[in-house]
């Protein structure tokens, strides 16, 4: 493959804002289409350069094309709403029922909550993800404020090392979020508001 093609195909990649494994697929296919009209030109006494010019162009400006491919692709399903409301409707159960105070329920709905992420990063990081890596980070958050109540002296010398961690591990997170789309950057921080309300309740 030309790096004209390869170029296209990189630029198609950075503008497509969907299922990373429907990305994965539609680019694979853009591409066989691409190399297939560039042989053929090639077959008919074309250049290397001119037939991957022509190939291009013949496909149109990589934005439109992107987007194009986004309206088709970029509508999600029942399922992934059912899916993305899912945590919210957990914590929502926990706390109307009082379960929240049971530590049993809320390990299980903690243990819930990081094997769904676990589950869904290994699957591409689908678009419901999201709102439970909010949660996510719940056992950071909670340990954060845990660090308050450390014998004095202590508390520094464990701040200083946690805060390291912590601003890392969100960091990271966001990041390979914000790569996705900035939108479900927004989806992830959503519960982070329900998780402060909830150690102020405890405390």
């Amino acid at each position: 493959m030309s790096s004209q093609l390869g170029d296209y195909l990189d630029s198609f990649r950075d503008y497509l804002r969907i299922d990373a494994a429907v990305k994965c697929s539609v680019a694979a296919e853009l591409r066989t289409h691409l190399e297939d009209r560039s042989r053929e030109l090639r077959e008919s006494g074309v250049s290397e350069e001119a037939a991957s010019r022509a190939a291009i162009e013949s496909f149109g400006p990589v934005e439109l094309v992107a987007r194009q491919i986004c309206k088709v692709h970029g509508h999600g399903t029942w399922q992934e709403a059912f899916l993305a409301a899912l945590p919210h409707l957990l914590v929502a159960l926990l706390f109307a029922t009082y379960y929240w105070e049971n530590i049993l329920c809320t390990s299980m709905t903690g243990v819930a909550v990081v094997s769904t992420v676990v589950y869904g990063w290994c699957r591409n990081q689908p678009m419901w993800l999201f709102p439970w890596l909010g949660y996510y980070l719940l056992p950071v958050i909670t340990t954060g404020v845990l660090l308050i109540y450390l014998p004095q002296g202590w508390t520094w010398l464990a701040a200083l090392v946690y805060l390291p961690f912590a601003l890392f591990v969100i960091a990271y997170i966001m990041k390979q979020t914000a790569s996705r789309d900035r939108l479900y950057v927004s989806l992830m921080l959503a519960p982070l508001p329900i998780i402060c309300a909830w150690l102020l309740t405890m405390g």
